[in-house]
């Protein structure tokens, strides 16, 4: 890579970082007391590496899968949802029955509800 085109590249991400980081932000706002930017950011790559090649991850698709796995955002919007409820139904091996084992640290599990409850959105 020459100099000019690593610069070019650095430029680039220092530009979009901070809208990254405003979105996670305007999230976390949204998600309520209790949930942490750290949470949710961690959550969000979780999501990104982990839970993407079953579910719809983030609000650019459609909120039910053809194969009837929901999205991320359609469960943040059920009625009643907590961090509390999705981080004991996440800690259960039963939740995830039609699923392969998530194989998900405690710490992990918290940080993955923490995103899907950022996207429960206004």
């Amino acid at each position: 890579m020459s100099e000019r085109s690593g610069i070019a590249q650095l430029c680039a991400t220092a530009l979009v970082l901070p809208a990254v980081g405003m979105t996670l932000a305007a999230c976390v706002e949204d998600a309520g007391p209790g949930v942490s930017a750290i949470n949710v950011a961690q959550g969000y790559r979780l999501a990104h590496t982990r839970c993407v090649n079953c579910h719809i991850v983030d609000s650019h698709g459609p909120l039910v899968r053809t194969d009837r796995v929901p999205s991320f955002p359609w469960i943040a919007r059920q009625p009643g949802l907590t961090q509390e409820f999705l981080t004991a139904w996440l800690s259960t091996s039963a939740s995830h029955e039609r699923m392969p084992d998530p194989s998900l640290t405690r710490e992990e599990i918290r940080q993955l509800s923490a995103y899907i409850i950022s996207l429960k959105g206004p």
